[in-house]
């Protein structure tokens, strides 16, 4: 399976893909961009073929689903999270996105506080914001180079008042923690005891390392799953992001019917029938793939660490337990954030996420989903554009 991550993908300019657009009309030729959650992957070729047949039917109408698609989440979430899950419990949604930013519509009302933990995916900051709620942010803390949550601070955010809910990054992007199930009871005991309302974004539960096992917020107790929304997609698992393939669980039957009321009034009635179809084959025939991506993406952190270790020994990285996004922290290079980004675009020719975006002063992240070939060569450029600025 290594020879299918290994091999490079052709350039993706002028298909209109973002993470390579993001980089400007005219790219460098070779340049790759390891920026947006996108993977530098194919989907897995059971993925490719299935939509290959769907595409030479032209037969692509209005798209329904029906008892493959729901028994296809139902089977996957048991097997990989021991979660069993009703039909009924599931909300489909454009994207995790779109369910977040209607969750937040439908539990909360306008000025209410919610709670979010820096630094954190960009969306999250503008599903509060754009939504007429009222920002609380609650830092991460940076303990001996590992992510942990400030409970003290988060307690203290919880139990205002006006604070009716929190969205929850877990596996958390972009610092890659997969929180313990002793952290995730933590949180769940504070917000039940100050009535606050769980939106967890799941997204990434898929991918994360095997030491470090994902614990789906709702499985923590009956009391903690009757107060929560759980987002979860097949597009980060199987490099599917625009084929629009989100699913909102609700356990709760009340919050669900709250939850359907508003994505109906997004308007969002369309449904892909490509991304149902690459839903159910992934979940249904994929799984031998993911393991095998998984494995590579560990073999992708530990080279960046061992090429970091060896000409940038001062540039911290998160652990990365899950994702498959480094946080890197760049700031012993001595630049502010207008410079690094600079240095990294105009310099090394490196798109990286901005670090800034994500609440992260220093910051970049960058995307492991690529060939070992793409990451080196990316690294190399690094390397030498800080040798030739003196950095190094």
């Amino acid at each position: 399976m290594n020879q299918f991550f290994d091999q490079p993908i052709p350039p993706r300019i002028g298909v209109e893909v973002e993470k390579w657009d993001l980089m400007g009309p005219n790219p460098e030729p070779g340049i790759v961009p390891l920026s947006v959650a996108d993977m530098e992957f194919r989907s897995p070729p059971a993925i490719v073929d299935a939509l290959e047949e769907l595409a030479r039917s032209g037969l692509w109408g209005y798209t329904g689903w029906g008892d493959r698609y729901y028994n296809a989440i139902r089977s996957w979430v048991s097997r990989r999270y021991s979660w069993e899950i009703q039909r009924n419990w599931i909300v489909r949604t454009t994207g995790v996105v779109h369910g977040i930013n209607a969750a937040v519509r439908a539990f909360t009302n306008s000025g209410d506080g919610i709670v979010i933990q820096t630094p954190v995916y960009p969306p999250f900051y503008r599903a509060v914001r754009e939504n007429g709620r009222t920002l609380l942010e609650n830092p991460l803390k940076l303990v001996d180079g590992h992510y942990e949550m400030d409970f003290e601070d988060l307690e203290e955010k919880l139990s205002r008042p006006t604070t009716t809910a929190m969205i929850l990054c877990s596996p958390h992007n972009p610092v890659g923690r997969v929180w313990t199930k002793a952290e995730l009871q933590r949180v769940g005991d504070l917000c039940l005891t100050h009535g606050v309302f769980v939106i967890s974004d799941e997204i990434h539960c898929d991918l994360c390392q095997p030491d470090h096992p994902h614990t789906v917020y709702a499985t923590l107790g009956e009391e903690y799953a009757k107060h929560c929304a759980i987002g979860m997609a097949a597009s980060k698992t199987f490099s599917l992001a625009g084929l629009a393939c989100g699913n909102i669980i609700v356990p709760d039957p009340d919050n669900k019917a709250k939850l359907v009321a508003e994505v109906a009034r997004s308007g969002a009635y369309a449904d892909s029938a490509f991304g149902t179809l690459a839903l159910e084959v992934g979940y249904e025939q994929c799984e031998p793939w993911l393991d095998e991506l998984i494995a590579y993406l560990g073999e992708n952190d530990r080279y960046l660490r061992d090429f970091m270790a060896q000409h940038f020994p001062k540039v911290r990285i998160s652990p990365l337990e899950g994702t498959y996004l480094a946080w890197i922290d760049f700031s012993s290079l001595g630049l502010d954030d207008e410079a690094l980004a600079h240095f990294m675009e105009q310099e090394a020719k490196l798109y990286l996420s901005h670090g800034i975006n994500y609440g992260g002063t220093g910051f970049m992240r960058l995307n492991l989903a690529c060939s070992r070939s793409v990451l080196q060569e990316a690294l190399e450029r690094l390397a030498h554009a800080a040798r030739k600025r003196g950095l190094i």
